[in-house]
């Protein structure tokens, strides 16, 4: 008997830490524990969040941490369904309601809590839907008082040097709108953002400059300046017996992302024009570092396999364990 091929998919995981005001040494694993003991039954767990759809604690494990699968669906809702001939001139599409007892789902989202340290997976929803979850969790278990002030946090953006010394830089992204860029010119010895920017709004006016139907730049604009720095991976695999191929443009973007770091750090909390994607595939803006990673996971119909998800999350867990990231 010929075995059935297990389907795959590459599904990214996120790294969050969960932040409430008065946080004490209980920690949101031990507090959502308790609350699904005490919300035994899934319609304890279930909640509406508008347009008629609702999210649902489906499944939960408690086994060294916190495990859940958070489901979203319209209840009663039909899917569409497709002739599958492919003799027919035209193929009919109709509506088709879920069997007796079920529901559709419009997607899911893996979770793993140890600690404070929260690891996802999303499926076909977005990953704020398990922060909507654990805040209606919250309030069901009459702890208002840690809703009113909770959220899932990225990692401290005081860690970004360390993270690209740690990962090295595989991209640069800088934006700024044109409007921008035309008062950075005309303030050239004040200039209120980073000198980076400074540089590129130079060249662009100077472009600009020379068309007298154009040298004028109003706030209505509405166009943006995109610069893009990436190491060739392609260029970097035909030369791989050479060791000194690309071993200085790494160390070039190594110091620019350190030096728009260290610049727009020091400016303007509006400043925010810039992600830098580390060699791990984690993303750094102004603003927050995005830690994530891929893997693949088993399908299971339009969903992932639960068992599957659950224990690439606890694989990640322990690999951002063993890498200090929790520390930082």
């Amino acid at each position: 008997m010929v075995s059935k091929r297990v389907v795959q998919k590459n599904k990214k995981f996120y790294y969050r830490r969960a932040k409430w005001s008065a946080q004490e040494k209980i920690t949101l694993e031990d507090i959502l524990v308790d609350a699904h003991e005490q919300l035994g039954t899934v319609g304890k767990r279930s909640f509406s969040v508008g347009s008629g759809a609702e999210i649902t604690g489906a499944a939960f494990k408690v086994d060294n941490g916190l495990y859940l699968q958070i489901a979203s669906y319209v209840p009663d809702e039909s899917t569409s369904i497709i002739d599958k001939s492919k003799r027919s001139k035209q193929s009919t599409v109709s509506a088709q309601a879920a069997p007796d007892g079920k529901d559709y789902i419009d997607g899911d989202v893996f979770v793993y809590i140890k600690g404070n340290h929260v690891i996802l997976c999303p499926s076909g929803i977005r990953e704020q839907v398990a922060e909507t979850y654990i805040l209606n969790i919250l309030r069901a278990v009459d702890k208002k008082d840690i809703a009113k002030t909770f959220e899932l946090d990225k990692v401290a953006k005081t860690n970004k040097l360390r993270m690209i010394k740690e990962e090295g830089v595989k991209e640069i992204d800088l934006n700024t709108s044109l409007y921008e860029a035309s008062l950075i010119h005309l303030n050239r010895n004040n200039p209120k953002v980073s000198s980076i920017k400074k540089a590129i709004a130079d060249q662009v006016i100077a472009i600009f400059g020379k068309d007298k139907d154009l040298n004028e730049i109003k706030e209505k604009e509405n166009v943006n300046v995109g610069v893009s720095l990436k190491y060739d991976g392609r260029a970097a695999r035909s030369h791989q017996k050479d060791p000194e191929f690309g071993v200085s443009g790494k160390k070039r973007l190594e110091r620019t992302a350190e030096q728009i770091i260290s610049e727009f750090e020091s400016e303007s909390e509006n400043e925010n024009g810039f992600t830098i994607v580390t060699n791990a595939g984690n993303k750094i803006t102004s603003d927050e570092i995005r830690v994530s990673d891929s893997f693949r996971v088993d399908v299971l119909g339009k969903s992932l396999s639960q068992s599957s998800a659950w224990k690439k999350l606890k694989e990640y867990h322990d690999r951002l364990a063993a890498d200090g990231v929790f520390s930082k």
